[in-house]
């Protein structure tokens, strides 16, 4: 399963919202979620290689056609043979939409890199037309004669071993953490005794001498 990079999805997304919102067609209700565009993507089964978009290019008229989404101006100094100029800005008008909906032709989109192209087939590909792939490598790498090299996949998942060491660590730190012994529970005082007072005896009243 390939990798996306982050930025291919961002301009995914902020194209597709930009087109949306300037170009709202009949065809306003997406058929795919982003997550299962992405899934798509990954597969890779949605790519066509430069090879193989040179075979394709000698077989004319057979069922497929390139899109090219650069700029007219672009487009009229160098363009793959046979190729439609479609901007992307007008990918969404009536006309070219129209044109997408025949699916028995297969619609080969290619811009000046890859990366310009990844948001029109997303929009397009959550429209729900199938027939639309990405050229690899995009018009540069399709005129170049060196062999084109596909992004590698990662050989690990850096970030999971890093919270995975992380985590590790965290829980060796905690079980060499010494426990602080308890406070000591303070003594309660014993009550106070209190000795009782020995009352005196009441004196006894002198005694009147009797006369004679």
């Amino acid at each position: 399963m390939k990798n996306i990079p982050a930025s291919y999805t961002i301009l995914a997304c902020l194209l597709a919202l930009s087109a949306w919102s300037c170009k709202r067609t009949t065809a306003d209700t997406y058929q795919l979620s982003v997550e299962e565009t992405l899934e798509t993507l990954r597969k890779g089964d949605c790519k066509v290689s430069p090879e193989e978009g040179r075979q394709l290019l000698e077989k004319r008229g057979e069922g497929t056609v390139f899109i090219d989404l650069r700029s007219e101006s672009e487009y009229v100094l160098g363009k793959l043979e046979g190729a439609i100029n479609i901007p992307t800005p007008y990918i969404l008008d009536k006309e070219n939409l129209k044109l997408f909906s025949n699916e028995s032709t297969t619609f080969i989109l290619y811009g000046k890199d890859e990366a310009q192209a990844n948001g029109p087939w997303m929009l397009l590909r959550q429209l729900g037309y199938r027939n639309v792939k990405l050229l690899e490598g995009g018009y540069a790498w399709q005129m170049d004669t060196r062999p084109y090299l596909a992004p590698e996949k990662a050989a690990y998942d850096y970030a999971a071993l890093m919270a995975a060491a992380t985590k590790e660590d965290k829980e060796a730190e905690e079980a060499t953490r010494p426990t602080a012994p308890a406070a000591p529970v303070a003594a309660k005082p014993a009550p106070k005794q209190i000795t009782p007072q020995k009352k005196e005896a009441p004196k006894a009243a002198p005694q009147e001498e009797e006369g004679c």
